[in-house]
């Protein structure tokens, strides 16, 4: 599954700085309004808004250590280690100009969580067909919790 292997690399730069790119994707305007939907659910701690804006599994780390969240029971459970005040920073203190794209989705500021357009199945894969930017949901397939992030809340 392409989203599995693009969370395992993301995961695995945590550390890297990065920056909005030139050429933002198609589906840029959608991951905004996403990421405004999503940061309001966080701002309230509406925990099950929360759970449904979540691909599964969520890559994530637990007693430091990547882990796949696989149910929203689960993640639940974690909820609170899952966002962690430096990813609630980051994610509460991020403005639309934070959020940036690239061929492995949706990333805000240094990498806090990465989501992206997923289509159900089934469906063409053809990034030149007419609705490929357009068919899918948004979802938070990794979210890159316990790293230290200059946040300023």
């Amino acid at each position: 599954m392409k989203a599995i292997a693009a969370a395992l690399f993301i995961l695995g730069s945590l550390t890297a700085s990065a920056q909005p790119n030139d050429s933002q994707r198609p589906d840029y305007s959608r991951a905004v309004r996403f990421f405004r939907h999503l940061r309001s659910t966080l701002k309230k701690d509406d925990r099950e808004g929360m759970s449904r804006l979540i691909e599964y599994p969520l890559l994530v780390q637990l007693h430091g250590k990547k882990t796949r969240i696989r149910s929203r029971a689960e993640f639940l459970a974690h909820y609170d280690q899952i966002f962690d005040s430096g990813v609630r920073c980051e994610i509460l203190a991020a403005s639309d100009d934070d959020i940036w794209g690239n061929s492995h989705g949706f990333t805000v500021k240094d990498g806090a969580l990465w989501f992206d357009d997923f289509s159900p199945p089934g469906t063409n894969d053809d990034p030149n067909a007419p609705d490929f930017w357009t068919k899918g949901t948004f979802k938070v397939m990794t979210v890159n919790n316990g790293a230290s992030y200059p946040c300023k809340g």
